[in-house]
């Protein structure tokens, strides 16, 4: 079974592609927070989560899903984490994670996807981002295919003064992540395609503009994803090019 966590759709991308070529499903883990259901699994396994690398680890929606979750003891668990650059400490979060849950850790892959932070770093072009997209396919298929047959993905290794030091500036993100810098511009058409989109269900439209609660993990699906492009971030998004993802870049 196969679970994604995405905003743009880097890592949904990925875990599709894994399911296609496994035979497995791949499902979207914020359709347990919007439901309200609880997540029980009696599956036998492997799992394979696939999400993006917020400030050198795993999101943390998709790391307070799995600690949430209840799946059987001594499963075999697979991580894919994309990222533009580096996965960081990642491999370690979900090692650490799998001894927490009973879990058979499997390794963490690192997947380079494009870049889609958009409110602060410099965005590629579309033919930039095909490349990117299209290198990335024979790596997944080797992911795809060492979980297939049950062995082990190589992962990095993060010293402990490295990963007290990422853990720390990774606490400190998510304290301060603010949404009070997104706006709409003029050419916003009060669609609502970016309240729908939202994987944690934080923006609302009100009196046709759309309005950013206090749940947000930055993930630029609402900015990047906008039919219009009518979305900005303060002034760090201001002519930069949009990042729709991989299968806007596929056709």
């Amino acid at each position: 079974m196969i679970f994604y966590f995405s905003g743009t759709g880097n890592s949904k991308f990925a875990a599709e592609r894994i399911a296609e070529k496994t035979g497995q499903r791949a499902i979207d883990i914020t359709g347990f927070k919007k439901s309200g259901d609880k997540a029980v699994f009696s599956e036998s396994g492997p799992y394979l989560f696939s999400c993006p690398c917020y400030m050198s680890t795993p999101a943390k929606y998709m790391t307070e899903f799995i600690e949430s979750a209840a799946f059987p003891g001594g499963v075999r668990a697979y991580f894919l984490i994309t990222a533009a650059a580096s996965s960081g400490a990642s491999a370690r979060v979900c090692r650490e994670l799998c001894e927490k849950k009973g879990m058979e850790y499997m390794g963490c892959a690192e997947l380079v996807m494009p870049q889609n932070y958009i409110a602060l770093f410099t965005m590629k072009d579309n033919e930039e981002n095909l490349k990117i997209v299209k290198d990335s396919l024979p790596v997944i298929d080797r992911i795809a295919e060492t979980m297939k047959n049950g062995g082990k993905l190589e992962d990095k290794n993060t010293g402990s003064f490295e990963y007290a030091v990422t853990k720390w500036v990774r606490d400190v993100y998510y304290k301060c992540m603010k949404t009070k810098k997104f706006h709409t511009t003029d050419a916003c058409v009060s669609c609502g395609y970016c309240a729908d989109i939202c994987p944690l269900s934080n923006i609302s439209i009100t009196d046709g503009k759309p309005h950013w609660g206090k749940d947000c993990t930055h993930c630029m699906a609402c900015i990047n994803r906008c039919p219009k492009d009518a979305i900005e971030y303060g002034k760090g998004s201001l002519g930069k090019p949009r990042y729709k993802g991989p299968g806007s870049l596929l056709g």
